[in-house]
């Protein structure tokens, strides 16, 4: 994708104009790279916040947008492309078309101004990287990790902060940390040991929700392939917000757990972001609930024993521990038999071979299974 491209999308996702196969190609690209995931998301924050009346939201833009396009050529909006790590699609491909409409050459001239104008909100953030004139040095460094499927990692953030991150797995956040937030973006799972900055809170954003934080202990689960998103708090407290229903806020305590459908909580039907008085019939599933200890024993949470090399499953279904055998052991499982997908399963697996967890869930579960390479085929 092009960084024309990647604005113009962004701009049309901000004003509610973007089709459904645009949405796609944004959502696509953003998955890929997660430093840019990191600036949307920070840039769609900064738009939901912004004070102005529901009902001309979308006229006044247009119009802030038009009185812009008046005074900005389209030879005045450059780039610093040495910066930037969007790369250009490969191979590039000339492609012939009609010459466009003069109205559709004004709105797209539109929704390219909307790219820079909400960028300038965000001027200490996009300012390095992107307007021309700049100094290079003014944008800091992003560092992505990331671990694949069949390993894990442990890394510590330059504020001190301790982060386990699972198989098939990302992080990626400012290599210095500066500035009044420190902020991290996640693909998948990971636990968070923060160290307390009252003064700079620690806020965490997934694809479906942003997780604020001063200093406490918790894991979260954000798979795009899963249901659910789930944050399980150890100790301290955490306000959880809605990306895509920012005025949704949820404050967790200490062995709370917040379980999110992923599916409800997604992004607001293009009918309602045109007319928000209209009502929707979607509702957002939250489901509460406690942390899980095995026994009194026990100072690691079920949710978080996979940072010590612990399978550990609390009810989970036959379906949902497929998952994380294929993560931890990057493995396809194949559950030949629909009925047996939901069988749930409490269990706790120390630190086995792939074979060594399949016999202590035959066992469990009295099915059986073969290991050809690498797919694990469960029948009856």
């Amino acid at each position: 994708m092009t960084e024309e491209r990647f604005w113009l999308l962004t701009s049309l996702e901000l004003s509610g104009e973007i089709s459904p196969e645009e949405r796609a190609e944004l959502e696509h690209f953003l998955a890929d790279h997660p430093v840019w995931r990191l600036r949307f998301n920070q840039l769609q924050s900064t738009w939901q916040q912004r004070p102005a009346s529901s009902g001309t939201r979308s006229l006044s833009f247009n119009k802030h947008l038009q009185r812009l396009s008046n005074h900005l050529s389209e030879d005045t909006l450059q780039y610093e492309s040495a910066d930037i790590q969007i790369q250009p699609e490969t191979p590039v491909v000339e492609e012939v078309v009609s010459p466009p409409a003069p109205v559709r050459r004004l709105y797209k001239r539109m929704a390219w101004v909307a790219g820079i104008a909400a960028s300038l909100v965000l001027g200490w953030f996009f300012a390095g990287p992107l307007l021309l004139g700049k100094d290079k040095s003014a944008s800091a460094a992003q560092n992505t990790i990331s671990t694949k499927r069949g390993s894990k990692s442990k890394v510590q953030l330059p504020d001190g902060t301790q982060v386990w991150l699972n198989a098939d797995s990302r992080i990626t956040y400012n290599e210095n940390f500066q500035g009044s937030l420190r902020e991290v973006q996640l693909s998948g799972e990971a636990y968070f040991d923060v160290v307390r900055d009252e003064e700079r809170p620690f806020v965490i954003h997934t694809n479906v929700i942003d997780i604020k934080v001063l200093g406490t202990a918790f894991n979260v689960r954000s798979y795009a392939d899963e249901q659910n998103t789930e944050t399980s708090l150890v100790r301290g407290s955490v306000e959880v917000t809605l990306r895509n229903h920012p005025e949704k806020k949820f404050t967790l305590k200490p062995n709370d757990k917040l379980i999110i459908n992923n599916e409800q909580a997604g992004p607001v039907a293009e009918s309602v972001k045109k007319d928000p008085e209209r009502t929707t019939s979607k509702q957002i599933v939250l489901t509460w609930g406690k942390i899980n200890y095995p026994s009194k024993a026990d100072t690691v949470a079920t949710e978080a024993m996979w940072t010590r090399n612990k399978l550990a499953f609390d009810k989970e279904s036959l379906e949902e521990i497929a998952l994380k055998i294929e993560r931890w052991y990057d493995v396809k499982v194949v559950i030949a038999d629909e009925a047996m997908k939901k069988t749930e399963f409490s269990i706790i697996i120390e630190d086995e071979s792939l074979q060594q967890v399949m016999e202590a869930l035959r066992v469990a579960g009295k099915f059986h299974y073969s290991i050809n390479k690498k797919e694990v085929t469960i029948r009856p």
